[in-house]
C-alpha cells in the first residue's frame, strides 16, 4: 500500500468572547436616526435626555432614547429584530455553554443612546453595564475612507476596536473594525473597547449603543462554563 502523504489541518479558535456582526434593514436605521435627530434638534429634549454624564466618551453629544419610545408600537419592528439577533447570540456556542437559552426568561433593555461624534472626538477604553451590549451605525463621515487611506501607520481613524487578554505569541488580543452604515455588533458588556477619532471637520459619525440584561428564570443561576470530563 502506498504511504498516505496528504496532510489535513484546520485551525481551532476555542477561546475568548464572541462578537456577532450583522446588518439591519434601512427602515430601522432611518427610524433610529430620525428619532435621534428629533431629540438633538429639541433644546429641552436634548438637555433632559443628555446621557453624557453616564458615559466615558469625549464626544460632542450623547443623548438617551426615552424608555417609553423603546416600548412603543413605532419601535416594535426594531425591538423584534433586536430580540431575534440577541437570542441568536445567546444560542451560539460557546455562549450557550455559559448561558443555557432554556434558562433565560427574557431580555431587558436597560438603556439605549445615540453618540454624535465629530472631528477630534473619541471614546477611550471602556466597558458597559449589564450582560450584553451592542453598537449600531447610523452615519459615517463621507471622507473617512480617504482619510483612512492617508494613514501611513496602523490606520484606525473612526474605527472601533475590542480588546481582550494580553498580547502574546500565537494569541490575538484585539479586533478592529471600520464601521459601515447599517451594521450592528453584539458583544459581552464587559468586553473592553475603544472608538478612535477622525480629523475631517464638519462631518458626523453617528452610532447607537445599548445595554441589555439577560433575565434568569427564578432560582436559576448561569454556570461560568460547562464541565466536561474527557
Amino acid at each position: 500500500m502506498p504511504e498516505q502523504t496528504e496532510h489535513r489541518f484546520e485551525a481551532i479558535r476555542p477561546f475568548g468572547p464572541t462578537i456577532m456582526a450583522g446588518t439591519l434593514p434601512e427602515s430601522l436605521i432611518k427610524l433610529l436616526d430620525d428619532k435621534a435627530q428629533q431629540i438633538m434638534d429639541d433644546e429641552k429634549m436634548s438637555k433632559d435626555l443628555d446621557w453624557s454624564h453616564n458615559l466615558a466618551g469625549n464626544v460632542k453629544q450623547e443623548v438617551r432614547y426615552p424608555q417609553e419610545w423603546l416600548s412603543s408600537n413605532e419601535f416594535s419592528p426594531f425591538s423584534r429584530s433586536l430580540d431575534m439577533i440577541v437570542n441568536r447570540y445567546l444560542s451560539s456556542p460557546p455562549n450557550s455553554d455559559t448561558i443555557d437559552p432554556k434558562e433565560v426568561e427574557g431580555l431587558v433593555m436597560t438603556s439605549m443612546w445615540c453618540v454624535s461624534q465629530w472631528a477630534g472626538d473619541f471614546n477611550p477604553s471602556h466597558i458597559h453595564d449589564g450582560d450584553i451590549s451592542g453598537i449600531i451605525y447610523l452615519r459615517i463621515p463621507p471622507s473617512l475612507e480617504k482619510e483612512y487611506a492617508q494613514e501611513d501607520h496602523y490606520p484606525c481613524v473612526g474605527d472601533v476596536q475590542w480588546q481582550c487578554g494580553q498580547a502574546s505569541t500565537f494569541n490575538g488580543h484585539q479586533f478592529k473594525v471600520t464601521p459601515k452604515v447599517g451594521q450592528i455588533y453584539i458583544f459581552p458588556a464587559w468586553l473592553t473597547h475603544i472608538v478612535y477619532p477622525f480629523r475631517t471637520p464638519n462631518e458626523e459619525r453617528r452610532s447607537v449603543s445599548f445595554n441589555i440584561d439577560v433575565k434568569r428564570k427564578k432560582g436559576r443561576q448561569f454556570a461560568p462554563s460547562k464541565i466536561n470530563n474527557d
